[in-house]
């Protein structure tokens, strides 16, 4: 099932030589750990850069993350799972 979310997520993250990277966020309640991140992007938005991920998680979804530094916080935009 797809679904596009847009929804804060609380996030455990690695910053490790200026690259930002997600390794486990909640939703709905879960924790879902970050198994692969099979894609990544940037979109400029006025002056500030966003930064996208596409990770699996570690059950069966596929995850689509926004890193937005502005505030600093981390979005949920999509997410395709079996539920």
């Amino acid at each position: 099932m797809f679904e596009s979310i847009n929804d804060p997520v609380d996030m455990l993250t690695s910053f490790v030589d200026g690259k930002v990277e997600p390794l486990r966020f909640r939703w709905r309640g879960r924790v879902i750990r970050v198994r692969k991140i099979t894609g990544r992007w940037s979109r400029r938005d006025g002056q500030s850069l966003l930064r996208y991920f596409s990770v699996e998680g570690s059950g069966s979804g596929t995850y689509e993350l926004c890193y937005d530094p502005r505030v600093p916080r981390w979005i949920l935009s999509r997410a395709w799972t079996e539920e």
